[in-house]
């Protein structure tokens, strides 16, 4: 120590320098290969993966072990913009084909109920055209339905020709029709709502 410098304390200069040291930040987790910024290339097991998770049947641990990589592997796919673009458009088909489905299916019902009703209006022209029917009054409209029923006994028994309105018909037609209208997007139901008046009257003891 040279003569005028201050006295030094065994073991400052150490302290000193352990205060000085800054602490080493702390680890950051590491995150699996494939990343969002990382250049994505599909593979038979990224496409099956897109594949089910559009068709929402199986969860991702269940998935992830079909393709044989990790869940988390499959959690990291799904924030690729490309892979979810590919999900997305699996279900965009899905929902086309269920429209597609749909559809058919409405055009077949359409088409039994048309059938039918072609059906039903063939009895109709039949029973107009019957030579039977020409000189009943109505009967050219094919509505009527003939019975006959007994009337008498001995030698006064006779049959008499019974004509109707086929009610049955008529309303076999109007729920095919109401069906094929319903099925169009044709058919709206029309509720009426009533509003109920009160009016109070003020009556003296005269009036009474």
């Amino acid at each position: 120590m040279s003569a005028g410098s201050s006295p030094t304390t065994p073991g400052t200069d150490r302290e000193t320098d352990l205060h000085s040291v800054e602490p080493e930040p702390l680890a950051t987790p590491s995150l699996p290969r494939t990343t969002v910024n990382a250049v994505f290339k599909w593979s038979d097991e990224r496409r099956t993966a897109a594949l089910r998770l559009a068709e929402g049947n199986l969860t991702d641990a269940q998935i992830a072990t079909e393709v044989g990589v990790c869940r988390r592997t499959i959690w990291s796919w799904k924030q690729i913009p490309e892979f979810s673009a590919t999900i997305e458009s699996h279900l965009e088909e899905f929902r086309q084909e269920v429209r597609r489905r749909g559809l058919a299916s409405r055009e077949r019902r359409i088409r039994a109920l048309n059938d039918r009703w072609d059906r039903l209006q063939r009895i109709m022209e039949e029973r107009a055209a019957d030579p039977k029917m020409a000189e009943v009054p109505g009967g050219a409209t094919g509505l009527l339905l003939h019975n006959v029923k007994g009337v008498g006994a001995g030698e006064k028994a006779k049959v008499l020709d019974l004509y109707t309105v086929d009610t049955g018909l008529l309303k076999e037609l109007r729920e095919l029709e109401k069906q094929a209208a319903q099925e169009l997007g044709q058919w709206v139901e029309r509720q009426e709502v009533r509003q109920l008046t009160k009016a109070y009257v003020t009556v003296g003891p005269d009036d009474l």
